[in-house]
């Protein structure tokens, strides 16, 4: 019998199509389940994050998560103060931060504050973006450490990286002893191996930006011999579903703007990000 575990990441609010990919993920009857964060920045934070706790304990499957970016923006202390400083931090941001803040039910917010930040298993680091931009992100001694993943968004894990990033990346898998980095943050999934050393992102399960709207998720399987692979999967999802949340939350951050919301639409429609559905790109 194989024993199988899920990898996900990247939901951003999509509730109709974090329920399709947890669906699928039952049909194949694996047995843990790693969260990579990114769960709450969109449509519906608290219907996500109800969604993802309460499936790991009904079907008994066990559950791993770590923060994202929007996860550890919302952890960010005294934002309220930081608002009024809008020559030094991006006040747009901070204003969503707080509109998802407002979704999410206490239990939410406890429950997020003890996210870690990665996840060491089985000689797999477990991250939402890259571990290079981890160590970046402790870099910033100008920014006091409660500010500093406010101040930064790193550029994660592509496969077109350039030759010196991936060499820095793989040398530093070889430093740590890691066999294995699983990443999101860059919706877009893949899988490369260097000299027997995997790296592998799982994409988006809720806001998929290739090209391609299908939601990703991906499995390990291994065999009673010890036998293992690594897939990427891709589901459909009920969008009208989605569509019908979005209609409903008039509220969103950058909803009032002319374009933004039907913009916001075509994105899950054709896999692409909504930057390029703005009229005369005049949303930023």
């Amino acid at each position: 019998m194989s024993h199988k575990v899920a990898f996900l990441s990247d939901i951003h609010g999509n509730s109709p199509a974090l329920q399709s990919v947890l669906d699928a993920i039952q049909r194949e009857r694996c047995t843990k389940v790693f969260m990579l964060g990114d769960i709450i920045n969109g449509i519906d934070p608290h219907g996500c994050v109800q969604i993802l706790r309460t499936w790991s304990d009904r079907n008994r499957v066990e559950l791993g998560c770590i923060k994202g970016n929007a996860e550890a923006y919302l952890v960010t202390p005294d934002r309220d103060l930081l608002i009024q400083q809008s020559d030094v931090w991006d006040v747009d941001l901070l204003n969503v931060v707080q509109w998802w803040q407002d979704h999410l039910s206490e239990p939410d917010l406890e429950w997020i504050h003890t996210l870690p930040d990665t996840i060491r298993w089985n000689g797999a680091l477990l991250v939402h973006d890259s571990p290079m931009d981890r160590l970046v992100i402790q870099s910033q001694t100008d920014v006091p450490p409660q500010y500093r993943e406010l101040n930064y968004h790193g550029r994660g894990i592509t496969p077109d990286m350039t030759t010196s990033d991936w060499k820095t990346l793989i040398e530093y898998m070889r430093s740590e002893n890691l066999v294995q980095v699983f990443c999101g943050h860059t919706h877009r999934p893949f899988y490369k191996e260097i000299d027997g050393l995997v790296v592998c992102n799982i994409g988006s399960a809720g806001m998929p930006l290739d090209g391609d709207p299908r939601p990703s998720w991906v499995m390990m399987a291994k065999d009673d011999f010890g036998n293992q692979s690594i897939s990427i999967r891709r589901v459909t999802y009920d969008i009208a579903s989605l569509f019908q949340l979005i209609d409903r939350t008039p509220d969103y951050s950058g909803f009032h703007v002319t374009g933004y919301q039907e913009a916001y639409k075509k994105m899950f429609l054709h896999g692409n990000h909504w930057h390029v559905y703005m009229p005369n790109n005049s949303y930023k």
